[in-house]
C-alpha cells in the first residue's frame, strides 16, 4: 500500500487552490459571480420540483430523507470491500482506517473554514429559507421528514466528505472503477442542492476547499502514517481473535 509522504508541490498546490476558492467566494468583486451562479442554478432546478408525485421530485425527496445519508456511506464502504476496486485484499483494512483518519483531518479543515466564515460574517441560510416563493419538497412530501432547509448552509458537508473520498480513491487507484466513484460523488452531492438546502457554491467552494485542504495534509504529508500503522495492527489483532 502506498505510504503518505511529503510532496511539496502537491501540498502547496492543493492548499493554494483551496485558499483561492474561498477568497473568490468571500471577496466582493468575485463573490458576485458566485451569487449569480447560485441564483441561476436555483432558478433552473427549483421549478422542476413543482409537480407533486413526479418521478423527479420523488427521487430527490427520497434522497433528501435523513436516513438516506446511509446510502452513500454503504457505497463508500462497498468500494473498500470490493476486490481491487481501490485496494488489494491485503490493504483493504489499512485503506479503510486511512480514510477514517483522513475524515478527522477533514473535520478540522471544515471547522477552520467555518470559523473563518463566521469571523468575516458571511454565514447564510439556504435558498429555501431566503427566497419566499421557493418550492419545498417538505411541503410536497410532508410525511417524509426530509431536509430541504438550513439556517447555515455553507460549507456543504456531504460534498466535503464525498470529494475527500474521491481524492483518496484516486490517490491509490485509477482504473475502471474510478468513473463509478466519480458518478456516485456527483449523484450524492446533488440531493441537498436539488432540494434547495444548499446553494451551488456551498458545494463547489465549501465542499471542494474543505476536501482539498484535508487531502493536502492527509495524503501529501506523513501525518497519518503512524496512527494508521498503529490502528491497523490493533484491528488485525482483534479480527484474528
Amino acid at each position: 500500500m502506498k505510504k503518505f509522504s511529503f510532496n511539496i508541490t502537491a501540498f502547496f498546490a492543493l492548499n493554494i487552490f483551496s485558499i483561492l476558492l474561498v477568497l473568490s467566494w468571500t471577496y466582493g468583486a468575485t463573490r458576485e459571480y458566485w451569487d449569480l451562479l447560485d441564483r441561476w442554478i436555483f432558478e433552473l432546478t427549483n421549478p422542476l420540483l413543482n409537480e407533486s408525485g413526479s418521478a423527479w421530485s420523488w427521487f430527490w425527496a427520497v434522497l433528501s430523507i435523513r436516513i438516506a445519508d446511509l446510502i452513500p456511506l454503504f457505497v463508500i464502504l462497498w468500494f473498500f470491500y470490493a476486490k481491487d476496486a481501490v485496494f488489494a485484499d491485503k490493504d483493504r483494512l489499512a485503506g479503510l482506517i486511512g480514510f477514517g483518519l483522513l475524515g478527522i483531518v477533514m473535520l478540522f479543515a471544515r471547522e477552520l473554514l467555518d470559523f473563518y466564515i463566521e469571523s468575516v460574517n458571511l454565514n447564510r441560510a439556504s435558498p429555501t429559507a431566503l427566497i419566499a416563493d421557493a418550492i419545498r419538497l417538505s411541503s410536497i412530501y410532508p410525511d417524509f421528514g426530509l431536509k430541504d432547509v438550513s439556517g447555515d448552509s455553507f460549507p456543504g458537508d456531504h460534498a466535503a466528505v464525498l470529494f475527500t473520498w474521491l481524492g483518496y480513491c484516486l490517490f491509490f487507484a485509477r482504473n475502471k472503477w474510478s468513473w463509478w466513484i466519480v458518478f456516485f460523488v456527483v449523484l450524492f452531492s446533488m440531493p441537498r442542492l436539488a432540494a434547495g438546502a444548499h446553494w451551488m457554491s456551498d458545494i463547489l467552494v465549501g465542499g471542494s476547499s474543505t476536501a482539498l485542504t484535508a487531502l493536502a495534509f492527509g495524503l501529501y504529508t506523513p501525518l497519518l502514517n503512524t496512527p494508521q500503522k498503529i490502528l491497523n495492527k490493533i484491528a488485525n489483532r482483534i479480527l484474528k481473535k
